[in-house]
């Protein structure tokens, strides 16, 4: 059930910026120079006032998607490289940076591997990290078949983050097609959902704004998804939006 006095109403304003970049190549430096230099564009078109800058960047920022990559390009949060570049263009741009996802190594149990979503302040603080709790697994018979589980460990905490005036309840793609799990943010006070996606194209035209406005409806909050663009080269099309 919804509790009825959680105030969901922002008080002030949020300059929300999606980035829809190219997907991931198999040169980790090189995919997060061409992120950084999106965020950098971005931000530069923007008038700079008092009112805070959100950037939401793309599931999985520097590595392809498959199961074969993740131990490749997994790396320890935040000391890692792409934690590290994140963090610098944080505080470079003075914003907060939702960083999509990458593989994470447990600094515990280096097999252990994390999709892992993490938030970054304006003076380059990590603020919260998120690990995938619904690990994608799908088999779409002659079209796709795709089983995140067989390289990932699936995470098992909600993440909430206080940006300006949102509360912001984080989940990484499939963790949107669960209204539970949106539920328990709402009822957290949650007035905004975040999930960094990669719907595959066969699943994506169905699913990609039905799962949104269903997860809007049910918690009558603010939900926003940004993936990677589509590009028919890789082995994983992204549908993009």
């Amino acid at each position: 059930f919804l509790r009825p006095w959680v105030d969901l109403q922002p008080k002030r304003n949020l300059r929300l910026i999606l980035i829809q970049h190219r997907t991931a190549g198999h040169v980790k430096e090189e995919n997060m120079e061409y992120v950084i230099g999106k965020i950098r564009e971005a931000v530069a078109d923007e008038k700079r006032t008092s009112v805070p800058i959100l950037v939401v960047l793309p599931e999985l920022i520097n590595s392809p998607y498959g199961p074969s990559y993740f131990d490749k390009y997994a790396e320890l949060i935040p000391d890692g490289y792409t934690s590290k570049a994140l963090s610098a263009v944080a505080k470079e741009l003075g914003i907060y940076i939702i960083g999509g996802s990458y593989p994470e190594r447990d600094p515990q149990n280096p097999k252990t591997l994390y999709n892992t979503c993490t938030v970054w302040g304006p003076k380059g603080e990590l603020l919260a990290k998120h690990r995938k709790v619904h690990l994608y697994d799908i088999e779409v018979p002659g079209k796709v078949t795709f089983k995140e589980s067989s390289a990932m460990t699936p995470g098992k905490n909600f993440t909430i983050v206080d940006i300006g005036p949102a509360k912001i309840g984080i989940g990484i793609c499939f963790d949107i097609e669960f209204d539970e799990f949106a539920r328990v943010y709402r009822n957290e006070g949650c007035n905004f959902l975040v999930y960094p996606a990669a719907f595959p194209i066969y699943t994506g035209e169905l699913h990609w704004e039905l799962y949104q406005r269903a997860r809007a409806a049910d918690t009558q909050s603010y939900v926003t998804m940004v993936s990677a663009s589509r590009d028919y080269s890789n082995p994983f099309v992204n549908w993009g939006y």
